[in-house]
């Protein structure tokens, strides 16, 4: 018994601890889901104007189901719709790295404008240049799935041509208008 007391102690103390930390969890948890940070804000932003006071989140309840079937749509995280009715969808995909955090608009169908909101673990100098205005500029007015070619002189309406020595990060944000696009299609470009 007497090497069995100072377990019992150690697990009631970790159980004690446990408990404790799960209520200041609960008493100080505040749910974002619905609120439109400021990075989010500055990318939404920059893609049509505004203030930040000119757009709402979707709730996710109205299109979380109707995207989670399809493994493309299910990396959307936000939708935020701006005062004209135009859609913003911010999706985590793959650059050369993970967590490449984008936010596209799409008004009549088309690229209205892409934001980078975090670039991640993109490298300084190379993929980071994919946040440049006049690469995401390339994006606008694009339907239809849009590919990252190299060095092209004319590239097609659906064609890119992708940051030299950042292809990854480049098809990482075609990925995010292709996604965006094929959310606006599929929800008919609106949220009711």
């Amino acid at each position: 018994m007497d090497k069995a007391k100072p377990i019992i102690v150690l697990a009631l103390i970790a159980a004690l601890i446990s408990g404790l930390v799960i209520v200041v969890y609960n008493a100080t948890y505040v749910d974002t889901s619905n609120i439109v940070t400021d990075k989010q804000a500055a990318a939404v932003t920059q893609i049509y104007g505004g203030t930040k006071d000119d757009y709402e989140v979707v709730p996710a309840e109205k299109w979380q189901d109707m995207f989670s079937s399809d493994a493309d749509l299910s990396k959307i995280t936000k939708v935020i719709k701006n005062k004209d009715g135009s859609l913003a969808f911010e999706s985590v995909v793959k650059g050369y790295k993970n967590g490449y955090d984008i936010m596209v608009g799409v008004k009549d169908g088309k690229v209205a404008g892409v934001a980078v909101v975090s670039v991640g673990e993109e490298t300084p100098g190379l993929g980071t240049k994919t946040n440049d205005p006049a690469f995401l500029d390339l994006f606008k007015d694009k339907s239809g799935e849009v590919t990252i070619v190299k060095n092209k002189s004319n590239p097609a309406d659906n064609e890119v041509n992708g940051v030299t020595s950042a292809t990854f990060s480049s098809k990482g944000v075609a990925s995010a208008v292709n996604i965006a696009l094929k959310a606006y299609e599929k929800c008919g470009g609106e949220f009711k």
